[in-house]
Parts: structure tokens; C-alpha cells; sequence
């Protein structure tokens, strides 16, 4: 039976970015629901755990929807080839998806600090601690596990994707210097860039907040 999709999410890229990623990459159709927050308040209570994104899987009558951005970004990208046939890699691409959530979570701590002292303390470690204690990493694992330039194995996965929505939202924000220290990282979201479901994206994506 078809399966359509539905992307319950904000107008903006946020969590649910990696999941719109995993769609066009696969080449799959879905429909991009995008909630001002006045719509988000009313469907609240509908929603599992009470946030968003969701995903709704529609196979005729029969509709469920899921909730967890990194769950959804998984579950889809096994189904769309987005892993490997290997057991081993594919928990390596695991392990990158869940490096780079490690990351973005002190660049959200720093968007959030209201506090302009504190607020230098987080960038500082997000710029001396966070960011070089993640390029090492990944240079590591594309040395040893990476083959074209992809991070993990000879194609592109989800941890390409996530790596690349990383920092392809700083260089939107104007943030690009905090990776020339490591431009293999810029270079991968380059390479990334030259696929042709990714590059068309790109030139429709909305502008949104990142």
C-alpha cells in the first residue's frame, strides 16, 4: 500500500532540517507542514509528547504519527538507504549522528543564555573545547572508516547529512570562521552539496531562522 508522509515542524530549520534532508536526499515526496507558533498551541495536546517535529505515516485509513526528531531521522533513513549493509558502519553512523546532536546542543545553550557573562563562558568552551574535541573526532573516523570523502563508508548516510546540516548552519549564520580551523569539515559540506537532490534544495529551501 502507498505510504504518504506528513512534517509537522516550524517555519524554520531547527530539529526538523536533518529529517527534510533525509527526504530529499532519497528522493522521496512528503508534505512540509510548517506551524506558526499560534497553530502550534491549539494542536499541542494532539501531539505525542507534546512537541514537534512529528511524523505522520498515512497508509490509507490508517494514520500514526511519531515524535522525536532523531528517532524519525533514523527510523527514515534506514528505510531510504541512508545506512550501510554493515552492522559495524551502521553504528558507526549512529555514533556521528548522536556527536554532532552533542555539539548542537551547546550551540542551542548559547542561543538561549540571556546572560552575557555566562553566555561568554559557553562560547568560549563551544570554541576551545566543543568544536576542536568534535573535528578530531570526525577526522578520525573519516580517516578510518571513510572512503570519497563521505564520514562513514563510500556513499552518502545519515551522518553526511547530519554533519553537513551542522555546519551548514553556521556558515547561514555567519559562523563560518569557526570552522576554518578544521576545513575538511567545509570541504564535506561542499562535497555534500554537489549532490543533485541536495543542490536543488537548497535553492528552494525557505529562508528561514536556522
Amino acid at each position: 500500500m502507498f505510504e504518504k508522509y506528513q512534517l509537522l515542524y516550524f517555519n524554520k530549520r531547527g530539529g526538523g532540517e536533518i529529517i527534510r534532508l533525509v527526504f530529499v536526499t532519497a528522493g522521496i515526496r512528503y508534505e512540509d507542514i510548517r506551524f506558526s507558533m499560534e497553530e502550534w498551541l491549539k494542536i499541542t495536546p494532539d501531539m505525542p509528547m507534546n512537541c514537534l517535529p512529528c511524523l505522520k505515516s498515512i497508509k490509507g485509513d490508517h494514520t500514526i504519527t511519531y515524535c522525536q526528531s532523531g528517532a524519525i531521522a533514523k527510523y527514515l533513513a534506514r528505510k531510504f538507504d541512508l545506512y550501510t549493509d554493515c552492522a559495524d558502519d551502521n553504528l558507526l553512523i549512529d555514533e556521528m549522528y548522536d556527536s554532532v546532536g552533542d555539539v548542537r546542543s551547546v550551540f542551542v545553550q548559547s542561543h538561549m543564555c540571556k546572560d552575557e557573562t555566562a553566555k561568554k563562558e559557553v562560547n568560549k568552551k563551544l570554541v576551545t573545547e566543543t568544536i576542536p574535541k568534535f573535528a578530531s573526532f570526525c577526522k578520525s573516523r573519516m580517516n578510518d572508516f571513510g572512503s570519497g570523502g563521505f564520514v562513514i563508508g563510500s556513499k552518502l548516510t545519515l551522518a553526511d547529512l547530519a554533519v553537513f546540516n551542522m555546519v551548514d548552519s553556521c556558515v547561514e549564520m555567519g559562523l563560518e570562521s569557526l570552522w576554518k580551523p578544521n576545513q575538511f569539515l567545509l570541504d564535506h559540506r561542499q562535497h555534500v552539496m554537489t549532490n543533485s537532490n541536495i543542490a536543488k534544495w537548497l535553492q528552494i529551501r525557505p529562508k528561514t531562522e536556522v
